[in-house]
């Protein structure tokens, strides 16, 4: 039987996903941008707005020509005209003159503020009470407000979200220089195996882990094909990883990876060509049989990656080292940061130190909801951890997020203050 290598910490395995290359930058049209990551920073080429424009309706004045105005004492201008929407003013304001405008409006040249037209009142002809004061700027967006020529909007590596997209599009971006999406295959492994579609007969089940991995994938900005099964034959399984290498960036292997007589992964893993295995066995659990390596194929270093066949544990796998890797291809330089919510533990959990564990939890919100005061976090939910082995999947479509047991701890007793991660 063969057996483990000496069991990495996650922090380690982490750090070998990191030595991958980023993939290379692709120019897209720019509706097609969104959840891809840029390839280069953003800077702001141009002012925007790019014009000072109001942002209430009424009059564009001179700060200085209304100090002091109040209701009972207004100050008295001239209105010499209209500033149109969608166009610059011709009127130029002097001492004592104002001009109408909406918000959004560009605002004349020699004004500096706007007054709500609430403040105001007609004097006879064109002439106008302003009964409220304002400073330089108030009302109004100055050209720069929103970004100045030159400033760095948006990181390399960041995924774009609407809002993103939405910035572009204000600077006329119609393309952007993303990074290329990851190509991943994924291969089920193991004579107990069948398609979906077949109905398995006594001994055998469906493969539940490739559409599962699939989808993490293309949540993830990666394109994931499911590559078939292939039998409990290292020959067999070495053919089709040498095959998919010369295609693909990732190829993940569901099954297998333990340390078993019939679990063939690692071994076929050094016989793909340039093969090397830089991770077997990791101080995590569920999880504990993943496997790391990479190969070279096409002149290109490749990713493979190993995970056990047990549903739960090779979805924890996949979110612990699966979609690092894919994050940093498309050239991520922050680790993701998961949605996490404090919770009170329901009972008691034990946890061997020296190994991260991934505890499912199911959450029920409290009626507290917010802080009492000082800095302590005030749960918002309780946490009732699952039951259940890693082969089950209705433990983990029954949780709403992991509770992440550290390596330095022994557990958590019930009634403990934790963070949750939750699922997105």
């Amino acid at each position: 039987m063969k057996s483990f290598l000496t069991l990495q910490p996650v922090e380690t395995v982490i750090g070998h996903i990191r030595t991958f290359p980023v993939l290379c930058a692709e120019r897209i049209p720019l509706d097609a941008a969104s959840g891809r990551r840029l390839a280069d920073d953003f800077t702001a080429p141009a002012d925007l707005p790019g014009f000072d424009r109001a942002t209430v309706d009424g009059y564009a004045v001179r700060a200085r020509d209304i100090f002091g105005a109040q209701e009972g004492n207004p100050a008295l201008v001239e209105c010499v005209g209209d500033c149109p929407m969608g166009a610059a003013p011709s009127v130029i304001l002097h001492e004592g003159q104002t001009a109408r405008i909406l918000t959004g409006g560009m605002l004349p040249q020699g004004a500096d503020c706007a007054v709500m037209v609430e403040y105001s009142r007609p004097a006879g002809g064109n002439l106008v009470e302003l009964t409220r004061s304002q400073a330089p700027g108030d009302n109004v967006v100055l050209r720069d407000d929103d970004a100045a020529t030159g400033a760095r909007l948006l990181a390399a590596g960041r995924r774009l979200r609407p809002q993103d997209i939405g910035l572009l599009a204000a600077f006329g971006q119609t393309d952007v220089v993303v990074r290329r999406s990851p190509r991943v295959a994924i291969v089920s492994t193991g004579d107990e195996v069948v398609p979906i579609e077949e109905t398995p007969p006594p001994g055998k089940v469906r493969d539940v882990n490739a559409h599962s991995i699939a989808a993490l994938c293309r949540e993830a900005g990666a394109q994931a094909v499911r590559a078939g099964l292939v039998r409990d034959d290292a020959g067999e399984l070495e053919a089709c990883l040498t095959r998919l290498a010369d295609e693909y960036d990732v190829v993940v292997v569901s099954g297998g990876s333990s340390a078993g007589m019939r679990d063939h992964t690692v071994d076929v893993f050094t016989a793909v060509p340039g093969g090397e295995i830089l991770t077997h066995g990791v101080a995590l659990s569920p999880g504990k049989p993943f496997i790391l390596g990479r190969a070279a194929a096409a002149g290109r270093t490749r990713c493979l990656m190993g995970l056990p066949g047990h549903t739960a544990s090779a979805l924890i796998c996949a979110r612990v080292f699966l979609l690092p890797l894919l994050h940093h291809l498309q050239g991520q330089t922050e680790p993701e940061i998961a949605p996490r919510v404090p919770a009170r533990l329901t009972r008691s959990i034990a946890s061997a130190q020296g190994r991260r564990d991934y505890l499912r939890v199911r959450l029920t919100p409290l009626e507290q909801t917010a802080p009492t005061g000082g800095d302590a976090l005030c749960p918002l939910y309780e946490a009732d951890p699952l039951t259940g082995t890693s082969g089950i999947i209705t433990g983990m479509t029954a949780a709403d997020g992991l509770l992440v047991c550290p390596e330095n701890r022994e557990g958590f007793n019930a009634g403990d203050m934790v963070m949750v991660e939750l699922f997105q």
